[in-house]
């Protein structure tokens, strides 16, 4: 019967770890009212649900039968040659949602556990095939109904996050971080799935740790190798862009990551005898600037960020109530030294 009105705020989603590639399922690929939504779900806080664009991909090409209309007999449509994408964004947690995120961008193994999480001097990212028994690779994203009699989850198969963001602004929400993330899949969504997700007491609500800006040790903040900077807001992104090759009858039949890993950041600093040097520093600019380039640090394992060598991309003046600098930022690789590292556990 159709009786709920639903609020776009009433879905929910969750993150699982794959024991298999591509499928997060109890009874096999072929029962889509068994999936393993009933444990070991971790719950992000965003604001609110976005749905993949399915985009199947669909023959309505007019053929020489006779008439202008397209016959019946013409139309096709494949569903399984193609990527499926998903954002969202919302209130970043110290907690196991979105430390997997984190995890599967920078390309290490994905764990059911907050932990520090880094992307190394060499990364090469997941690859995989989809169909195998490899944990730690991919994982399910879950976008659960409010309810099942009126609405069916839609879970995405196989994922991959290729683009993760924090953020942060002091005078915005209290400072508090925030998340942004993109979530790519080369299999084939389940879209009427009817089964009741993991209840809150098995583990599924996102955590409680909320971290802010204004929390962050002031005196150690570095920006473009500034130390100490007056900062109203920060910003650091990693992109690591997901491939798909093959094919099966449920989708792509391998993954991979693209031929690059991108790390940015983003400062705006108040512009004073501290950071007046940051435009001359663009200007004047020759090579990597090594160790201590970019840092908010916080009290310990409460993910202090630190993407110790980089370069400038951008200076800018903002032009606010207070004179304010824009400061555009890429980290770099030494060939051994993490290009960014989020202190979470230890």
């Amino acid at each position: 019967m159709a009786n709920a009105v639903f609020s776009p705020r009433d879905f929910k989603a969750f993150v699982i770890e794959e024991a298999t590639t591509g499928n997060g399922f109890a009874s096999g690929y072929t029962n889509p009212n068994a999936p393993a939504i009933t444990a070991n779900l971790h719950q992000l806080d965003v604001d609110s649900v976005a749905f993949p664009s399915l985009s199947p991909n669909q023959v309505t090409a007019i053929r020489s039968r006779g008439g202008r209309v397209l016959n019946k007999n013409d139309f096709f449509q494949d569903n399984e040659m193609r990527a499926l994408e998903v954002s969202l964004s919302g209130t970043f947690h110290k907690d196991v949602a979105t430390t997997m995120l984190m995890q599967s961008v920078t390309g290490t193994d994905l764990g059911n556990a907050v932990a520090d999480v880094v992307l190394g001097a060499t990364p090469t990212g997941v690859t995989g095939k989809y169909g195998e028994s490899e944990a730690n690779k991919t994982f399910s994203l879950v976008l659960a109904s409010p309810d099942t009699t009126d609405g069916h989850n839609i879970i995405m198969l196989g994922c991959l996050c290729t683009s993760f963001s924090i953020n942060a602004e002091a005078g915005t929400d209290g400072g508090l971080y925030k998340f942004e993330a993109t979530i790519s899949s080369g299999k084939n969504p389940v879209t009427d799935n009817a089964q009741a997700p993991a209840t809150d007491s098995s583990g599924s609500v996102f955590g409680t740790d909320l971290i802010s800006l204004i929390s962050a040790t002031s005196a150690d903040i570095r920006v473009g190798a500034i130390q100490a900077p007056v900062i109203s807001s920060f910003g650091v992104t990693i992109e690591a862009p997901a491939i798909y090759t093959g094919f099966s009858d449920t989708g792509f039949h391998s993954f991979g990551r693209g031929s690059e890993f991108t790390v940015t950041a983003n400062a705006t600093v108040k512009y004073d005898s501290v950071t007046r040097g940051l435009y001359n520093s663009l200007n004047t600019q020759t090579a990597v600037t090594e160790g201590n380039f970019f840092a908010i640090p916080q009290a310990s394992n409460n993910c202090g960020i630190s993407m110790p060598d980089g370069i400038l991309t951008d200076v800018t003046f903002n032009e606010g109530d207070a004179m304010m600098l824009d400061v555009s930022m890429q980290g770099v690789s030494d060939g051994s030294a993490n290009v960014i590292e989020f202190d979470q556990a230890s």
